[in-house]
């Protein structure tokens, strides 16, 4: 059984629902973190898991007294990182995924990297996406590829220096207090919406490969699809809420999917098909040119246009629900 301090340096802070696949090497790697002064909690925020996540979770508890679950009655992510945060006691907040696992220096390393960069008010560490089936292997290729997400420099497994986001963030606790909690009313993209609001009233992300994580990637079409439509599909109620800040990359499937819905002009003006076919011609050839194996490669070449497709359709439902429910309107954009 492990101690740990009254007052923990580090709070970590896990939204959870359905997780048993993942949430026992996730946390487990959490619980086994060295190097850490202070030591750490583990807060699980679960929003009544009904395939065995609990039970596991309440082993791991048997064993580990820092382990800490709290139910998410809403069972919303942003929902449950706010119960997390304002249940917190650490001097640094930390937020992890279920879908992943950490290396054991994970947290030490980022505390190393705030005393370095003492005027960044986040850490972590670029995202390095893993699958674990062939299919899997193909979507991680193309999570961490210019063409499956463009200049997303938190995707980037080498990237070093500062960025618009971390994935794995780690915070200064001072930070919620400085800016508030995530928006509730973003079910994706709150993450996005939180650290543009952060770099916009001054603070700084800086991430370092030195900071090692894996994250499991969506293993089948259906999972990738669904996952990709909500992050289209609540990202121009993000845009709206960050006054503005347009990067290409959030629009670009958007307009992708738009220019594949006017494709039959192209039985009048045949030259309309060239950007679909030089699209085509480009993601063939990172496949071929690609390490994954035979199989992988045929993935890959439809993994790219259905992350673009998903987003870009959910991006022109989202449009739709501004209007529907008037997000456009100031009283409900308001940070």
């Amino acid at each position: 059984m492990n101690n740990y301090p009254q007052i923990p340096l580090v709070t970590v802070i896990i939204p959870c629902r359905n997780e048993s696949d993942y949430i026992e090497d996730s946390v487990t790697s959490i619980l086994n973190q060295k190097d850490l002064p202070g030591g750490s909690e583990i807060i699980v925020v679960d929003g009544f898991s009904d395939d065995g996540t609990r039970e596991l979770l309440a082993e791991l508890q048997m064993d580990f007294p820092n382990l800490k679950v709290i139910e998410n009655p809403k069972r919303t992510t942003p929902f449950a990182l706010n119960l997390g945060i304002q249940d917190a006691n650490g001097e640094f907040i930390c937020i992890m995924g279920a879908h992943s696992e950490y290396a054991d220096d994970y947290l030490s390393t980022s505390l190393k990297l705030m005393e370095k960069y003492p005027e960044a008010s986040c850490v972590g560490g670029p995202i390095i996406s893993r699958g674990k089936n062939d299919f899997g292997k193909a979507v991680a290729c193309a999570m961490s590829s210019s063409i499956g997400v463009g200049n997303a420099k938190h995707r980037f497994p080498d990237y070093e220096g500062y960025a618009e986001m971390a994935c794995f963030p780690f915070f200064r606790k001072e930070v919620f207090s400085e800016i508030g909690l995530y928006d509730e009313s973003l079910i994706r993209n709150q993450d996005d919406e939180f650290c543009s609001r952060l770099t916009s009233k001054g603070g700084k992300v800086f991430i370092s490969p030195k900071v090692k994580s894996v994250y499991y990637v969506k293993e089948t079409p259906y999972k990738l699809f669904k996952q990709y439509f909500y992050y289209g599909l609540y990202k121009p109620l993000a845009l709206i809420k960050v006054k503005g800040k347009i990067i290409i990359r959030h629009i670009v499937p958007f307009i992708f999917v738009i220019y594949l819905l006017s494709l039959p002009v192209a039985y009048i003006f045949p030259f309309w098909l060239l950007p679909v076919v030089v699209y085509i011609l480009i993601i063939i050839w990172n496949a071929i040119n690609s390490k994954l194996n035979v199989k992988s490669k045929f993935y890959l070449v439809i993994v790219y246009p259905l992350i673009h497709i998903a987003y870009g359709v959910g991006f022109i439902f989202g449009m739709f629900k501004l209007i529907k429910y008037n997000w456009f309107s100031p009283a409900v954009s308001k940070n």
